[in-house]
């Protein structure tokens, strides 16, 4: 199915990563930058046709108003399973999250930070693409992601490829500083409500907490943890690198 995606830095990351195909390109024909220039570069470099239109055009096909002159007619991510792949290095899990935004930056944190992949219980996230991708700035269309139909089908793959679990889980866990992570590993992350399921923790090598400042019960929430712990993982791999 064919999308209509707005805004230069959501056509600009569709375009970029080459992962799905891209039909037609419309600029708006007043706006000629160094960026609506690269962005039409790269499109004809991918087969893509560029039109240029009128805003008032543009303005018909929009479904938005902060495209700012520029909309890309592509098709819809197609997210693998991960059990049709073999990855390593540093894998994030995350469940619970069900907001489009949240998910966006997510994705923006996790790419920004040099996670290799970002894994996720199977859904249907097409209807809310267009605002995970804005949100992500572009970010979730260049970061690897892979889908699981099961908590126990994770599990069973990090366990075939050698890749320990590690949890963001407060029972029996060690403080995140006190912690050095693996080469490869899965880090899983839960939604603050519900957390992670029995069987992800039960398979936990080691469960992680953030410690805080304050004298604070409440959890953080996902976005706000994967930020915290995905960049503690890159101080660490820049300090074993000097």
């Amino acid at each position: 199915m064919e999308k209509i995606f707005e805004g230069a830095i959501s056509c600009k990351a569709l375009l970029e990563a080459g992962s799905r195909n891209c039909k037609k390109l419309y600029i708006d024909k007043k706006k000629n930058t160094k960026d609506t220039r690269y962005l039409a570069k790269i499109a004809k470099s991918r087969g893509c046709e560029v039109v240029f239109c009128s805003r008032e055009e543009i303005n018909e096909l929009a479904t938005g108003k902060t495209h700012g002159g520029v909309l890309l007619v592509a098709e819809e991510k197609q997210i693998p399973q991960l059990i049709e792949t073999h990855v390593h290095g540093f894998l994030c899990y995350i469940d619970g999250v069900e907001d489009p935004y949240n998910l966006g930056s997510i994705s923006r944190t996790l790419y920004a930070s040099g996670c290799d992949a970002m894994i996720l219980p199977k859904r249907d996230w097409s209807f809310a693409e267009q605002t995970i991708l804005k949100a992500s700035a572009g970010a979730y269309e260049k970061l690897p992601i892979y889908f699981v139909d099961s908590d126990e089908e994770l599990v069973n793959y990090c366990k075939k490829n050698n890749l320990p679990i590690l949890c963001a889980h407060r029972k029996d866990a060690v403080g995140l500083y006190d912690y050095t992570f693996e080469s490869d590993f899965c880090l899983c992350l839960g939604g603050a409500l519900r957390g992670l399921s029995s069987t992800i923790t039960a398979a936990s090598k080691q469960n992680i907490v953030v410690e805080y400042g304050r004298d604070f019960r409440n959890a953080l929430d996902s976005a706000s943890a994967a930020a915290v712990f995905s960049f503690e993982i890159l101080r660490q791999k820049k300090v074993k690198a000097r």
